[in-house]
């Protein structure tokens, strides 16, 4: 006897009980978290891998929380909390293989810095350590090494990867237009290798990046600068016991047995502890409590949050693995931020080295708009380069750390010409045509002179409207601006003294400012509204994802591996695929600094 098939009427009934009863299931998880955090405790805070400025705003669950990695926001209101939450006694950083630019590495050891003036003692536990490792360890009060593991101090690198070779294998070559020398984006994918001007770039962001570094560590641990940089030159690799004999950490433990002793010192007149009662992690301690504090008003501010490149869509793509931050995300952000009577005033926190050209300054003109009605201030974290610096424009003011990578003020365009891939796979092609240039911009040939000339010319076109939106915006003639543009990049100390930035400071010294602008109450805390906000489960259930590359691959390939950065080059030739002409302009920083 055939089954009798279930209605849709049905399956949509049991679809929905099983989302409210997740739901449920999340919510008395996430209720009982709440009530469980012990009346004193270490917070422990694992950091790793590469620090994304802000948690995946993706839908997840109440439960799922407290498995997520912990964003660089996350830390430093967590180091911010710590000093103020009389229940936690210490912190405990579980450092392990940090791979991140180096503005963010300072930002947690200020944060750092900040806790142990409260009182608080922060403390490292190091497993197989490199110099990042290292460096952010250095602020806390004392280092671990972990027993039998080892210290890799090889000093800092940057690599550059030119696919001009690979592509023309393939029958791929590029023509490009370039604003001007020193925006090299156009590079590894038309030279063999970097130009004088982009390796001077990549050259000085690289020595200003290791004397902070060695300086840093060499005065917390009380080691000669001279003899730290000898340890990493002719030393290398360090044993656990050479590290501590060098001064470079404090003492020897395994982690298992670190972690008994910190239970030992929370034991009262005998008795035992379990480690959730001693150890509480940052994503527990995170759902825990409101989030990122208690305001003292009802006034807020927003934080809206530019992170990774910029693309006008949310499916676009321009950066290998990482998703983009489209217009639509910023637009409904911002208009979220203004409809909202209770916040007072806008924090535009930017981590992005630029995108599309065209996108980056669709976003000026929203903040622009924004600007009129709510006081903007700028926070740049690890980079705000090329279209990130762009759209900081908008700010009344921009704070940018020590060593945040901006500038890049500057475009590029590039438009392939596959002809001899055309001819390696026998494809025949045979066009007609009705005008004289309908066929001038195909990829199936280069440009001729005349079609090259109007390449550069639009491309120059973009150019002389950004240079026109600095000078207007920082009040500068197009003489000076020019004098700083043309692709050069800078560290957020050397924009200061260009012009490009107002000054130094953190996200909280931006806040502070943006208290001070919107006239808010400066003796109580302000509440802050974060944005973009979370996806919400129908959003989850029936929106868009990620782009091509992270739709396929989700997270398993590590952002600025040699296998992402070869996925940009893939994702770079299906954008352009889609452009009129194969031609695709860009006002984005050409490569990424992270210290390992």
């Amino acid at each position: 006897m055939a089954k009798k098939k279930m209605g849709a009427g049905k399956i949509g009934c049991i679809v929905i009980v099983l989302v409210f009863l997740v739901l449920a299931i999340g919510l008395y998880r996430a209720f009982t978290t709440q009530k469980s955090l012990p009346e004193e405790f270490v917070l422990k805070i694992d950091v790793s891998g590469d620090i994304k400025e802000t948690t995946d705003v993706g839908f997840s669950l109440p439960f799922e929380r407290e498995s997520q990695e912990l964003s660089l926001q996350d830390i430093l209101f967590l180091l911010d909390q710590a000093g103020e939450d009389e229940r936690i006694k210490s912190v405990l950083l579980d450092i392990r293989g940090v791979r991140t630019g180096s503005a963010k590495i300072q930002q947690i050891q200020r944060a750092i810095e900040q806790t142990r003036k409260t009182g608080k003692p922060v403390n490292a536990f190091l497993g197989s350590a490199s110099d990042a490792d290292v460096w952010l360890a250095s602020a806390c009060d004392s280092i671990v090494a972990e027993r039998g593991n080892f210290l890799l101090l090889d000093g800092l690198r940057a690599e550059l990867l030119f696919y001009t070779g690979t592509l023309e294998k393939l029958g791929v070559s590029f023509q490009a237009a370039q604003w001007s020398a020193w925006k090299s984006g156009v590079e590894p994918f038309t030279r063999a290798g970097a130009s004088p001007e982009y390796r001077e770039q990549v050259e000085m962001m690289l020595d200003a990046v290791y004397d902070a570094y060695t300086g840093y560590v060499a005065k917390r641990r009380g080691i000669p600068v001279e003899e730290y940089e000898r340890i990493i030159d002719e030393k290398t690799v360090l044993s656990a016991k050479q590290a501590k004999e060098f001064g470079i950490v404090d003492e020897i433990s395994g982690h298992w047995e670190y972690l008994e002793g910190l239970k030992k010192t929370f034991v009262k007149g005998g008795g035992e502890r379990s480690d959730e009662d001693v150890l509480v992690s940052g994503t527990r301690y995170k759902a825990s409590i409101p989030w990122p504090f208690e305001p003292e008003t009802k006034e807020n501010i927003a934080v809206i949050t530019a992170s990774g490149s910029i693309v006008r869509l949310e499916d676009d793509m321009t950066g290998g693995t990482e998703q983009g931050f489209d217009e639509e995300t910023l637009r409904s952000s911002v208009q979220a931020a203004l409809d909202d009577e209770s916040v007072k005033a806008i924090v535009l926190r930017i981590d992005s080295p630029g995108g599309d050209a065209l996108a980056s300054s669709n976003m000026l003109q929203i903040l622009d708009s924004a600007k009129v009605k709510k006081p903007i201030v700028a926070s740049m974290s690890g980079v705000a380069a090329s279209g990130g610096y762009m759209i900081a424009l908008a700010a009344d003011s921009i704070f940018a750390e020590p060593l945040t990578v901006t500038g890049s003020i500057g475009v590029y365009a590039l438009k392939p010409e596959i002809s001899a891939l055309q001819e390696k796979i026998g494809l025949n092609r045979e066009v007609v045509i009705k005008g004289k240039n309908a066929d001038g911009f195909t990829v199936f040939k280069p440009l001729d002179e005349e079609g090259m000339a109007k390449f550069m010319e639009t491309t120059g076109w973009i150019y002389d409207d950004f240079l026109a939106k600095v000078a207007r915006s920082r009040k500068m003639t197009l003489n000076e601006v020019e004098a700083v543009a043309g692709g050069r990049v800078w560290t957020g100390d050397l924009a200061v003294k260009k012009g490009l930035v107002d000054r130094v400071g953190g996200l909280q010294d931006a806040l502070i400012a943006a208290r001070a602008m919107a006239e808010m109450d400066s003796a109580k805390v302000p509440g802050l509204k974060l944005y973009p906000e979370p996806q919400g489960l129908m959003e989850y259930l029936f929106g868009g994802g990620p782009g091509i590359t992270a739709r396929i691959l989700g997270e398993q390939i590590p952002s600025g591996s040699v296998a992402d950065r070869s996925l940009q080059t893939l994702d770079l030739l299906l954008k352009l695929e889609q452009q009129p002409g194969g031609m695709f302009r860009m006002t984005m920083l050409p490569y990424d600094l992270r210290v390992e």
